[in-house]
Formats: structure tokens, sequence, C-alpha cells
């Protein structure tokens, strides 16, 4: 039966529409899958996986480890959960860091693994489609259509076997790049969280079919004919694929005969076939292992000469290793790789290529490619352009042959280079091929109508000629010429364009004629005439060559240049085109002609897309266009890489070897500060820095499928990407401190730590600063935004430890593919992930508040006998070595520590303290009221302190290192503050005046609502605190950090703990704070106050003012008790001057703390009276 005659792509075609929208998604879905495949989490690919016993399980659980995400790796179950649900839910349940990390995981990695199933199950729905669509064809649903009436139609033929060949396609590449252990995690994790489990999944049971492991991993030994398993789990009607092989061995599917009619390149004008018949193979395994009558046809139409052969999108299999376990199919291959015959292939394709650049030599000559040249050898460039592109494919294809014996024989006859100038010549000659066709085909039919009505014009004239009635003429009146003349000319004037069979052999005899006509002796003694007649010759040679000019030409050069095998080869050969490019720079005006080459590859996964008007168009295009740019970047980053390197020794020479010049120089110090080598040196740096630069600037815009590529941007990425690179290497190796030292220990190897990398952060900064004198980029610019990027990811990730939530590289705001910021692993037994952790640790061990001692009015943490171990000058240092965006990340991450603490804190106190509860009650009711002076205050204080001495030391470590925390981020906030008025000094103040003027509207607005404020989706508030926080215009100590709910008993639990430790501290009027008694007590002043402050700040105010009223309380009645009531007021000064340490301690607490938490002295003296404050030496309006 013929096919009918109706388009099978039309709109209105049911049937064509219905298999175009399978074949479109199948292209989607490998998109996707390659996407996904690339965003894999880490913990999901652990190779230790869970055991089905429980002991197993447990011991996973409880192991640690430095990779990404490992915390949850005890949660992560394959197919086995499935038999026994329970167990593995018991076990999670009862390890605590398991069932405390199971929120957090499914936080994380919900919308991943939600998109990875969508995967899944959108392979299991193309195959219920497929295998519906076959079934309607076969029932008569699609009235006309039958499958072999379909068969024989040529775009039914090409997607019927499309779709079979993308389906195959899936589960090869699924299986290639996201194995399987990978894919049963994955589902087993989606089914977990999952709301209503099995019944909320679609295709839950088939999804699991797939996606069941084969026991292959990527890297290891294949088990034997694996791959026909994979593909019977969800078949294909065999009766189908056998009518598809068969029309795969019959026909030529996708007419390529044109673009390769030499008999000597059939195997690369069936390429595509041959790749479909492999994949199409795995559906008939019975062929590959017992019908070697079969596989001889096939081995002797697709794979005489070749053995390596490329699947969609360039994925490269070798049938050497694929076809080992089916017999009839390797018995057949044999011939093709025996040794004898790859010699003789291998050599034929070096001859070729020889050949090919003697060609190639002739073509690219200067001035030798125009179009007049390209028009008149049209088919020799052709014939050119194929062989190049026949020797490029066997050879880029059969040098990653997987034999070493075959390797041996392959790789030495054509060296790697040789490989990479042809590919970059081809190229070249392509690129201007297509160039002028498609300049001779946009202007072809103004050249055709200029050129006719000039010969027409010529014809008229001549006409008019010979009437003998034109003035200066003295011919006779012949009217057989002016008749032939102007039968002529209406002649040539009716030619079609359109028409060009008819309209060349037309042409061809108007030349003739008018080559006849010369023969007349009035004409061939008239110079002038045969000069009009030559003319006309001429034209009408050009609008025979304009007939020629045909968009065949250009489908022809397309086929034959295509790329898309190459995909996944190219990239080995990066190393080559950066050894070529830093050979010779210039050499990058010849990449470009390369990338042109490569888009073409982009016209293979969206054609049917496109036909389909399916909205993943945009979407698959982008993510192949982002490949392709990637690999663009690639091979380009090898220039800014040469640059920053160059530019490195520019700042070398010119810093620290080149003497600066006096404003006056003797003449006889002339020689000594020429220095002629040195400016020779730099000379011939500079030199080189504008080659590479000018190679890659010569380079024009090009469009790389739906991405225009910018050189100048890709230039700027790549020292971008270099910067960061230096930077992030030098910072992780210089920010690397011993744990477990001294305070003073850690201080020196700061000092040399910070100071070493504050010289080499300036270098690179002065690097990058003298670029914008050879490549006019803004280069501090450049620095400032990688900086700030660099310190954002690396505090980002070393703050994972206190998330419950982690952000991981693909969710980073701040990573980028084109300009990655590199990871490094920790070094052995140090719990932070890199070095801005490092530098925090190191920080916090030099300020350790147990052995260290606070002073605000000296700024900083000083040891007991006074030696300075961290003040303004460590954090200007650690300004200058990592910036100001690396301060502000310090201060993200001691804030994260501060939150953390208190979480801690929460916790501990709602889990030990609230077993206090009876006990707190009654010492608060035994201080009740507040006001009131307490009798016998000694007996109750001490029973308190000693009923609840088991929590104490839990609570001085948490305060402890809060305060120690603020006081720290207090000191960075100055810092910062300082260089913003410093060095920004307009832009502070601007800061300033817009915060006071917000904060002043907002006050207006709660006294009068009719008063406009910005609303809660403005964006303003949020960017001016962003903005004040970089600036420095923050104060930690007025922040709260968490929100939480009433804590009952917290002021008498604060109460008791603060009266604890004040017999251990002693005020120090030297530091102006309270300090231990005796180097064993681990507890310094103001790091207690700062913690109890930020505490309290947590909470509604009134808790602060009880803990001052009970301090109050505390200091009138220990002074109460103390005091004589008969003596004199001077004995009473006497005695109140000798007043217990605790009592002086605690008011000069409760001083700092009001201070501290910017309580008004007015409160302050309603809990003590003024006459003790004054009298031991402490004004809050001083402190």
């Amino acid at each position: 039966m013929s096919p009918p005659n109706s388009d099978l792509l039309a709109e209105d075609n049911l049937c064509g529409g219905t298999l175009l929208r399978i074949a479109s998604r199948g292209s989607a879905i490998i998109a996707e899958l390659l996407r996904l495949s690339s965003n894999i989490p880490p913990v999901f690919t652990q190779s230790s996986s869970t055991s089905s016993s429980s002991s197993s399980s447990a011991a996973k659980a409880e192991a640690s480890s430095s990779e990404e995400g490992s915390e949850y790796s005890g949660l992560l179950f394959e197919f086995d959960y499935f038999k026994r649900p329970e167990d593995y839910e018991s076990i999670v349940n009862k390890t605590d860091s398991l069932s405390g990390a199971e929120d957090a995981f499914q936080q994380t990695f919900s919308p991943i693994l939600h998109r990875f199933y969508t995967l899944f199950s959108s392979i299991v729905t193309y195959h219920a489609d497929l295998n519906s669509f076959l079934s309607d064809l076969s029932s008569g649903y699609y009235i006309q259509y039958t499958l072999d009436n379909l068969l024989q139609d040529v775009e039914g033929r090409q997607l019927l076997i499309e779709t079979v060949y993308l389906y195959g396609s899936m589960l090869l590449l699924m299986e290639k790049h996201i194995p399987g252990p990978v894919r049963e995690r994955i589902i087993v994790a989606h089914y977990r969280y999952t709301e209503g489990g099995e019944g909320a999944l679609e295709d839950v049971d088939k999804v699991c079919k797939l996606c069941r492991s084969t026991n292959y991993t990527p890297g290891t030994p294949k088990p034997k004919k694996y791959e026909s398993r994979l593909f019977k789990r969800l078949p294909l009607p065999p009766d189908f694929c056998k009518s598809i092989l068969s029309r795969l061995l019959l026909d030529d599917v996708y007419l390529r005969s044109s673009a390769f009619p030499d008999p000597s390149h059939r195997s690369v004008r069936l390429f595509p076939q041959g790749s479909m018949v492999y994949v199409v193979l795995y559906f008939c395994t019975d062929l590959m292992m017992e019908d070697e009558r079969g596989m001889r046809e096939v081995v002797d139409r697709f794979f005489n000469d070749n053995w390596i052969i490329s699947l969609y999108m360039g994925m490269t299999v070798d049938l050497s290793l694929e076809w080992a376990s089916y017999p009839a199919a390797i018995k057949a291959l044999l011939p093709t790789l025996a040794p004898k015959n790859v010699k003789i292939l291998s050599n034929d394709n070096s001859e070729l290529i020889k050949r090919c650049m003697s060609d190639l030599k002739v073509y690219l000559t200067e001035g030798q490619v125009t179009p007049q040249y390209v028009l008149d050898n049209t088919d020799n460039i052709l014939n050119a352009v194929r062989r190049c592109n026949v020797a490029l494919k066997w050879r880029l294809c059969h040098r990653r042959t997987q034999d070493p014996k075959l390797k041996g024989i392959i790789d030495p006859s054509v060296p790697e280079a040789l490989v990479i100038k042809l590919l970059l010549r081809s190229a070249e000659l392509e690129m201007k091929v297509k160039t002028i066709f498609k300049a001779l085909l946009d202007g072809k039919q103004e050249k055709w109508d200029k050129c006719k009505e000039g010969v027409t014009g010529r014809m008229t004239e001549l006409s008019d000629y010979f009437t003998g009635e034109k003035a200066l003429t003295r011919v006779e009146r012949d009217e057989g010429l002016i008749k032939w003349f102007a039968g002529l000319a209406n002649e040539i004037g009716s030619l079609d364009i359109n028409d060009f069979t008819v309209t060349g052999r037309k042409i061809q005899h108007c030349i003739q004629a008018l080559e006849d006509v010369e023969q007349f002796e009035v004409i061939d003694r008239d110079l002038s005439i045969k000069a009009f007649l030559k003319d006309a010759r001429d034209g009408l040679f050009q609008m025979v060559r304009a007939v020629n000019i045909k968009s065949s030409v250009l489908q022809i050069l397309e086929t034959s240049t295509d790329l898309s095998y190459a995909w996944a080869i190219l990239p080995d050969y990066i190393p080559q085109l950066h050894a070529l490019i830093k050979e010779d720079a210039r050499t990058t005006v010849l990449l470009r002609s390369l990338f042109l080459k490569m888009s073409s590859m982009l016209d293979v996964p969206v054609l049917r897309i496109i036909q389909c008007s399916s909205p993943d168009a945009l979407s698959v295009a982008e993510y192949y266009s982002n490949e392709l740019v990637g690999y663009v970047r690639r091979v380009m980053e090898v220039i800014p890489v040469s640059v920053f390197k160059i530019l490195t020794n520019i700042v070398v020479i010119k810093e620290r070897r080149l003497k600066p010049l006096p404003v006056k120089l003797e003449v006889d110090l002339t020689k000594d500060y020429a220095q002629m080598d040195e400016r020779y040196e730099l000379a011939k740096l500079t030199h080189q820095v504008s080659v590479f630069t000018e190679g890659i600037l010569a380079m024009e815009k090009t469009l790389l499928g739906i991405i225009q590529v910018d050189p100048r941007a890709i230039l700027e990425d790549g020292l971008r990407k270099e910067l960061v690179r230096q930077i992030a290497h030098a910072m992780d190796k210089a920010l690397t401190f011993t744990s477990n030292t001294t305070p003073s220990e850690t201080h020196d190897a700061c000092v040399r730590a910070f100071s070493a990398l504050s010289n080499r952060v300036n270098g690179y900064r002065l690097a990058i600063e003298y670029i914008q004198d050879y490549v006019d980029i803004a280069g501090l610019e450049l620095w400032g935004g990688e900086m700030q990027r660099l310190m954002g990811y690396y505090s980002e990730q070393e703050a994972n430890k206190y998330l419950q939530k982690k952000i991981y590289d693909s969710q980073s705001r701040y990573q980028s593919r084109a300009i990655p910021i590199p990871r490094f692993s920790p070094p052995p037994n140090d719990s932070n992930i890199n070095f801005m952790g490092r530098a925090v640790s190191a920080l916090l061990r030099m300020t350790d508040a147990s052995t260290t001692i606070y002073s605000p009015e000296c700024g900083g943490w000083f040891l007991r006998d006074g030696t300075e171990v961290m003040g303004i000058s460590i954090i200007s240092l650690l300004r200058t070595s990592i910036s100001i965006p690396g301060l502000l990340g310090v201060d993200s991450l001691l804030s994260f520590r501060i939150v953390n603490e208190l979480r801690q804190f929460l916790k501990f106190y709602n889990t030990k303290v609230k077993g206090f509860g009876v006990l707190l009650e009654q010492i608060r009711d035994g201080l009740f009221p507040e006001w009131k002076n307490i009798e016998d205050n000694g007996r109750l204080y001490n029973a308190a302190m000693k009923k609840l001495e088991a929590i104490m030391l839990p609570i001085l470590i948490s305060l402890r290192r809060i305060g120690q925390a603020q006081l720290m981020r207090k000191m960075v906030a100055n810092e910062v503050l300082f260089r913003s008025r410093l060095d920004a000094s307009m832009v502070q103040e601007c800061l300033s005046s817009l915060d006071e003027s917000m904060v002043s509207d907002i006050r207006k607005h709660y006294r009068d609502s009719s008063k406009p404020i910005p609303s809660e989706e403005s964006p303003l508030l949020p960017a001016l605190s962003t903005l004040l926080s970089a600036n420095g215009h923050s104060d930690p100590l007025s922040k709260v950090y968490i929100t939480t709910d009433p804590l009952e008993g917290l002021p008498i639990v604060l109460l008791i703990f603060i009266t604890s430790y004040l017999g251990k501290l002693e005020y120090d009027p030297a530091f102006g704070s309270l300090r231990r008694t005796k180097t064993s007590y681990p507890l310094d002043g103001w790091p207690l106050v700062t913690g109890v402050a930020t505490l309290l700040k947590q909470f509604h105010p009134s808790y602060a003012t009880s803990v001052l009223a009970y301090l109050g309380q505390f200091v009138r009645s220990t002074v109460s008790s103390i005091l004589s009531p008969q003596g004199s007021s001077s004995s009473k000064a006497t005695q109140v001057a000798d007043l217990p340490k605790e009592v002086v301690n605690c008011i000069v607490f409760m001083v700092q703390l009001s201070q501290t938490m910017r309580i008004d002295e007015a409160t302050l003296y309603e809990c003590i009276p003024r006459y003790l404050v004054e009298t031991i030496g402490q004004d809050p309006k001083k402190q």
C-alpha cells in the first residue's frame, strides 16, 4: 500500500502530530536527564550503602565523614527498603542523629528528588505513549495510516525510527549518567518523604521496575548482556522493532546520498543509521545472539570500516566491547577488528588527512576564496570539505578505541596536533564558504534583476542603434537586426530565475546567438558594438551563475560538516588547543570557526521540538547552548590564565625590582636607575599580554545556539575565574592553624598568616588593577565583585554546620558554572569546612574567655600580664588579608554561632532546668517582693546555689561563648565602620542620613498611623538593612537573634548563676573589667556580661528588669546585713567602702549590664542606691 498523499507533518494530521509529539518529548526527556545527571547531590553517589542488617545500618548512621551531606547517608536506602520498611524506619527512629536530620534532609532535597522522580516517570510515560500509538496504528484508529505505509513515507519512517532510537538512548544514558544504586536511593527517598506514599506517586511500580539497579556502575566491568536485560524491563513489540531494523538496513532514511555521493564514504553517509541500528538491536537481542548472517549484513553495511560509533549527542560506543557478550554480533565484527585491516584503515585515513591539509593550504591562501571562485569551483570545494570531515570523523572516533593493541596502531599514525590543525583549518574553510554562499543567496534575486536589466538594456540599445536615427550614428537602417535584437531583449526579459532548468538552457542559447551575430560584417567592423555584445555575454554569464546559486549547496554543507558525533570527544583535545594557543596566540581567530562548526550540533536535539512547537524548545536549546558555551570557556581560559600569570610577574617587577625615580636625579646615577634589563623584561611581558588579548579581542561576537558569546566577556570571565582560583588557593593554604594552642601562640601564628596572605592578596589586587591599562576592563570593580562572591560563598558553606537545611553548590547564589569557586578538603581532624571557619576558630582561641581578659577601654583581649593577644591591629591585619567582604563573612559566622549557642541554651533549659521548677518557685516566693530586703539572705542564696550547682557550668560555657562572639562582632563592626568612613565617606553619610530619616518616619507612623511608611512588600528596608550592615552601621548587642516562648524562672536562674560566679571575679580598674581571681577559673567579666545581656535581649524587657531587681535585692540585703544600724554616717561610709567582693562585683556587673543593654539610669537606681554605685567608683555615664 502506498502512503497517503496528505502531508504527515501538517497541523491537521492526527497521526503525524501524535508521532511528532512523542519524538519531541523524547528529545526533551534526554535533555532533562543530562541536566539532572550533573546535579546529583553528592550524598546519593557515596559508594557506601545501607546494609540489610540493623547493626551495620546503625554503624553507618553513626559513622562520620567529611563528604558533603554525609550526615544524611544513614537516611538513604536502596530497594531492599521495600521488603522490610518497618525495620529500616525503626533504625532511623532509634538513632538520634538520623531522626534529627530527617526534616533537614526533606527540606534540602525534596525539590531535586521530585525532579528526578518526574524524569523517571516521564520515561515510563514515553514508553506507554509509544506503545499506545503503535496499538492505535495497528487497530486502524488512524484511518489512512498503517505501519507499512507509514514506513514508506519519508517523514513517517524517520519519526518512527527516531522514537525507538530516543527510547533506547534514554535507557543507555540513564544507565551511564545515573547509576543504578543512585536511582534506587533517589526513588526510595522520594517515596519516604512524599505524603501518601505509594498512592501519591504515579506509576511507582513501573518506575521501580525501570530504575532497579543492573549491578553496573560506570568505570567498572560491565555485566554480561546487562543491556538486553535493561531493555526487556519495559519492552517494545518485537515485530515492530524488526520492521524498523529492516528499514534501517534497506533504506537511506535521511537521504544523505547528495551530501556523500562517493561510494567510499558510505559508512559516513549511513553513520546516523548505524547508531540507530546499534540501539534497535538491543530490542532484538536474539539476532545478536544467533543470527550470524543477519549480523554479517549489518556489519557489512554500517561497520565494515569503523567500530567506534556515536549515539545521541556524542555518547561514544566501542562495539568491540559492547558486543563481546553477543556471539553472532562479535563474530561478524571480527574482520573489521583484525589488526591488519585496522592498519590499512589507519594508513588510508592518514593519507587522506595529508591530502586534506594540502587542499586546505591552497583554499586558505589569502584572497583565494572569493564569491567568484566559489561559484566557479563549487563541486571541488564541496568534495574537499567532504574529504576533511570524513577523515576527521574516522580519526576522532577511533582514537577512543579501548583495545590497547588497536590503539597502538591508530594513535601513532597521526599526531593529535595534526588532527587539531585539520579541524581548525577545515572549520575555517567551511565558515568562509558558508558565509559566501549565504551572502550570494541573499543577493541572488538582486543580482539576477540587475544583470537581466543590464543585458536587456544592451539589446534594446543595439536595436535602436540599427534604426540609424540615433545621433552620431553612421549606420544604415537594418530591419532584420532591429527585430532580432528587440526579440532577444524580450526573450531575456522573460527569463524566470525559479525555473532554473529551462532558464539555464535559454541563457546558453542566447550566449551562443550573441557569439554568432558577431560574424555579421556590419557588426564585426564596429568595435563599439562588439564591446556591447561582450558586456551582454558577461551579464548572461553572471545570470547563469545566479541561477546556479542554490540553497541545496548549503544543505549539503550543513550535512557533510555535522560535528554532533564529537560532542563528547572534543573535550579530550582541550590540552592540545591550549598548547596551540600558547604557541601562537593568533590561533584564537581560528577558534571562532570551530565554535560555529560546533554550534551546528544544536540542531539535532531541537529539530523535532521546534517542528512540534513545543514549549520545551527554549529550555532544551538553553541547556545545550550553555554546555557549548561552557566548552568555549574551557578552551579560551588558557588566555586569561596566561595573562594573569604575566601580570603577576609585571607586578613583581614594578613593585619590587624597579627603583622609584626621585624628583631630581644626578647624572652619575642615571645608569643605576635606568635598570635596562628589568625594563626590557617588563616590555617583553607587556608585549606578551598584548598578543594574547589582541587574539581574543579580534574574535567577533558569535551566536552559539541561543546564547551570544562576546569575546571580551569570555576574557573577563576567564580573568575572574583565574583570580578566584588564585585567591582561594592562597587563602586555603595560608589560613591553616594548629588547634589546641594558647592565645599567645595563636596570636603569633595569626600575625604570620595574615601578614603573608595580605602581601599576596595585595599583589593579586595590583595585577587586576594593571589589567585596566592593557585590556580596558574595570579591574577594581572586577576585584570587588569576586572578593564579595568568594567570601560570601565560603561563609555560606561554613555556616552549613549551623543550618538544618543545608545550602549546597547547586543552590548557592554565589557559585557559578562559568566562574566556579573551588572547594577544598579540610585538614585531618578539623571540624571546620573551609578557611573561613579556621580563621574564626583561630580568633576564638585567641580570645578564649577562660584564659584572656577583655578590656573595652583598650579595645581588645589581654593576658593577665597585660600582653595584648587580640585587638584593633589584628582585626585591621585580617581586613587587609580577607578584605571587607571577608570581615562581613566572619561577622556572619559569629552570628550563626550565637544563634546556635542560644538554641543549645534553650534546649538545655527545657530539658534540664525545668526539672528544678518547684525549687525555682520556692526561691521566687522567698524573694517576693523584689523591693524588700531579705533577712538571713546568706542562707537563702547559699542553699539555692548548692541545689542548682549542677546546671551552672553548662550555662557558664554557653553564655561565655555568646558574649565572646558578641564582643568580636562589635570589634568587626567598628573596623568596617572605620574603613567605610575612611574609604567611602560619602556613601557612609548617605546611608546614615537615610537610616535616620527612615527611623524618624517609622516613629511618626506609630504616633500617627496616617503617616506613610514603606510597605512590607517594599524592598527598601531589607536593602537598606543589608547596606547598613555592610558599612558597619550595626549594633550586635541590640540584635534579636531568635524567637522563643517565655522561659519560666529564667530571671531566678540568672540571679543564682551570677551570684555563684561573682565571688570568683574581681574588678580591675586598669582593664575596666571584672577579671578572674585565679587562672583556673574559666570565666571573664565582659564576655559574661555580654552573654547575659544577649540572652535577655531575646525575651521581653521585663526579664532584664526582673534580673536587675533580683540583683539589686541581693546587693541591698547583703549591705543591710553588714551595716551596723547604730553607727554614725562616717562609720557607715567606712563599712560601705569595705563591702564584700561579691557585692562590689554585683554592682559593677549591674552597671555594665545596664550600660550594655541601654537601660536608663532611673531603672538601675530603682534597684540599687546611687550612693553605692558612686562609692565603688562606677558611673554608668562613663561606661
